[in-house]
């Protein structure tokens, strides 16, 4: 749903071939029961040592298929409603959460297999998605070592198969079958669940000089890092509070909110996470006429950004204060504003305190 507001005052991915990159073998028939070893992937089973490829600390690693693991493969091969069951990947990074009545939770986070420390992939978990119908939900939280068992699609151009945010729009996810829409796929819920092991924090993928650069939005750069934490080396300077590219209404001249902020070398920053925060008044420091800059670099999610657009005029409501509220009743697919681009990559820093951090 968009809001425009004006106050007053599948089948199992390729079974054979996630059997092999698994170890293992089995069977998945839809009915979203944890059945053991189930295309899994990393250690399967009780003799899934043997032979099952290289070491990461202490997890036995699969051999990579056509030189990626489960989730690089997924996401270069896989089709909207395969299943991919994921064991021992680590959250890397956590989007947000809601805490439900019951004490369950809705929670986006990403994932990355530390056999595959350069494979990672958005999840959108809903109140539902447990170990069981039955299990005791938990808080994802950095480090939590899970398994998820879900279906992968990339949300439609215009975001209205359960995009978090229609700013999600094409992004490559794991998710229950929710707007899934795909013919022969039995509806179910992920399986998502923390195993009783201790945390485990993952290093930021370091990436060189010249990392990122999406000249005004019109570029996908470096989109063999998408769903993974990076380190920008820096310094890095804020050269535009109210880049084009982040508007988040570029129709409408009354609208002046930007959904983040330009850095040195085209590098586009949301900053979705962090505008709240008192130390990190970006904006406010450049248009007192100060300058911004990140000595260590910054840090967090590279991943998709796009916009996807109101077409009609919309419904408008009065509100109590004397305002109004727009709702929009079509969606156009996702563009990056100022541009013909479907999508672009920007970086998604989860703090001030580390990820964006500038000069004291």
């Amino acid at each position: 749903m968009q809001l425009r507001k004006t106050l007053g005052a599948a089948a199992l991915v390729a079974s054979a071939v996630m059997a092999s990159v698994a170890g293992c073998s089995g069977r998945d028939d839809g009915d979203n029961e944890p059945t053991p070893d189930a295309g899994c992937s990393g250690a399967c089973g009780q003799d899934a040592g043997t032979d099952a490829g290289t070491d990461a600390g202490g997890q036995v690693c699969p051999p990579a298929v056509d030189g990626m693991g489960p989730i690089g493969y997924i996401k270069a091969k896989g089709k909207r409603g395969d299943i991919i069951d994921l064991d021992n990947v680590v959250v890397t990074a956590v989007k947000d959460t809601d805490e439900g009545a019951q004490g369950d939770f809705i929670a986006r986070f990403w994932v990355v297999d530390p056999c595959f420390p350069k494979e990672g992939i958005y999840v959108d978990k809903f109140y539902k998605d447990k170990e069981s119908p039955t299990a005791k939900d938990f808080k994802p939280a950095v480090g939590d070592v899970v398994r998820i068992k879900g279906w992968f699609r990339k949300f439609n151009a215009n975001g209205r198969d359960g995009a978090p945010e229609q700013r999600e729009a094409y992004r490559p996810v794991l998710k229950s079958t929710y707007l899934l829409n795909v013919d022969g796929v039995t509806i179910g819920d992920m399986i998502v669940a923390r195993k009783d092991v201790e945390r485990r924090i993952l290093p930021d993928n370091e990436v060189a000089a010249g990392f990122g650069n999406a000249d005004s939005g019109k570029e996908k750069p470096n989109a063999d890092y998408a769903g993974l934490r990076v380190h920008i080396p820096g310094p890095l300077t804020v050269t535009n509070v109210r880049p084009p590219s982040m508007k988040s209404q570029p129709d409408n001249p009354a609208n002046n909110t930007y959904l983040g902020i330009e850095v040195t070398g085209g590098i586009l920053v949301s900053t979705s996470k962090t505008y709240r925060s008192a130390n990190c008044k970006i904006m406010e420091t450049v248009d007192d006429g100060g300058t911004v800059t990140f000595p260590k670099g910054i840090r967090g999610v590279w991943e998709t950004f796009t916009n996807v657009p109101c077409t009609d005029a919309g419904t408008t409501t009065q509100l109590p204060d004397g305002g109004t509220s727009t709702r929009c009743n079509v969606y156009g697919n996702g563009v990056v504003p100022g541009t013909t681009n479907d999508y672009t990559y920007v970086l998604n820093p989860m703090d001030c305190d580390t990820d964006l951090a500038p000069a004291p």
